[in-house]
């Protein structure tokens, strides 16, 4: 694409190369600035062909240089992709778990209820058997004194009772003992 503008500056100076040798002064004034013109375009269309040039050997070094590197980034990236696919199906396993311990827990939390309520009824019933057994054990020291002053009452009566039978036998050893009197 430069070169095309350059070749049509040199195509205008070999043009103008036969006008200038028959021109006037003055024409051939005007064609010598006209040649300078050209001249400075030249120069300034060379200069920029060598810009142009440096601009290109620059990016296509570049481009090779990004050509090697690039398996090295798509191999970066391919190790990259497992990582990542190997961090998800971490994360997805991680999930999991925490849904089974989740539901685990809430198991767990239901039992705990559940035993809590199970531990509540039970002091219901502990406080309510201590109030019977509470009841039934001054009933029976009640009838255990009861017993004990029949128990004392019967003591004494069997020691009475010892004592008479002792009297009694006496006397029938009294009466055994001594010779039989006639009846009056």
């Amino acid at each position: 694409m430069i070169r095309l503008p350059m070749n049509c500056l040199v195509a205008l100076a070999l043009c103008c190369l036969p006008a200038l040798a028959g021109c006037h002064d003055s024409e051939k004034q005007k064609a010598l600035a006209d040649l300078q013109t050209t001249e400075r375009a030249l120069a300034d269309a060379n200069r920029e062909l060598v810009t142009t040039r440096v601009t290109l050997d620059t990016t296509q070094k570049e481009r090779d240089r990004l050509q090697q590197e690039l398996p090295n980034l798509k191999a970066q990236t391919d190790t990259q992709r497992t990582q990542i696919d190997r961090l998800r199906a971490d994360m997805q396993a991680s999930e999991a778990r925490g849904e089974q311990h989740k539901k685990r827990v809430d198991e767990l939390t239901t039992q705990i209820q559940a035993s809590e309520a199970q531990n509540e009824q039970l002091k219901k019933q502990l406080a309510t058997t201590r109030e019977a057994a509470a009841k039934e054990n001054d009933s029976l020291k009640t009838k255990i004194a009861s017993l004990e002053k029949d128990l004392a009452q019967k003591v004494a009566q069997i020691q009475s009772l010892q004592e008479k039978v002792a009297e009694v036998q006496k006397a029938l050893d009294a009466v055994l003992k001594s010779p039989a009197k006639p009846a009056p």
